[in-house]
């Protein structure tokens, strides 16, 4: 559990209960060989269990005991860095906009979010955050249905802390499936390896448009 790719695997199947191989993979940013010799590791040793599913092997959590190793582990983890973290010295592009996992984080996360509630395509319900039948047209409009279908296990939508930016931004498969369509038209772009998300010139035109955000400013 000490390697980054694998507890960031762990707490995206604590949080969204059944991730395939492929999900996974874009969990932790890494290739897809790579992130099969760490998904059977963590088989072996009992966190996790494997089903196959058609072509496709769907992995979840071996039971609750694992649930609450993790959840210790993201907790003492907070608390750690609330009291030696400077976010002052993180780099500003981290900042900014950055991978939670395999969806956005950071100050533009957070900003895409309350945006999302304000614009009512979300609302807050007691059981987490729920899509509104104008937020169904608009994902529909966008094609975001495309990245995520109605058919996935995936937990769909679940509101995410943000680290360094204080406030929440949504995580769930259909957070995950916004920034693969972001990415997709060259409205952010992601890097192998790094947790900094890039903001574009189209980016910035287009996000701007979709939610109503003056980016012109950042240089994210």
């Amino acid at each position: 559990m000490g390697d980054s790719a694998r507890i960031n695997m762990l707490i995206a199947l604590r949080f969204d209960c059944v991730l395939s191989a492929k999900e996974l993979a874009a969990v932790a940013n890494i290739a897809p060989s790579t992130a099969s010799e760490h998904l059977t590791k963590l088989t072996v040793a009992g966190l996790i269990s494997c089903k196959k599913v058609g072509r496709s092997r769907l992995y979840s959590i071996t039971d609750g005991d694992v649930c609450d190793l993790i959840d210790g582990i993201t907790a003492h983890a907070d608390r750690i860095g609330s009291r030696h973290e400077d976010k002052s010295r993180l780099p500003k592009a981290v900042k900014h906009s950055r991978l939670c996992l395999d969806h956005l984080g950071g100050e533009l996360g957070c900003l895409v979010s309350n945006a999302m509630f304000s614009g009512g395509y979300l609302r807050h319900t007691p059981k987490g955050p729920e899509v509104t039948r104008d937020g169904e047209g608009w994902l529909s409009s966008h094609e975001i249905g495309k990245h995520f279908p109605n058919e996935h296990l995936r937990c769909p939508l679940r509101l995410c802390h943000d680290w360094t930016h204080g406030g929440y931004h949504l995580g769930g498969g259909i957070a995950a499936a916004l920034l693969a369509t972001f990415v997709e038209r060259d409205w952010l772009r992601t890097r192998r390896g790094e947790i900094a998300v890039s903001l574009t010139p189209k980016g910035i035109t287009g996000l701007g448009k979709t939610f109503g955000l003056d980016l012109r400013q950042v240089t994210g």
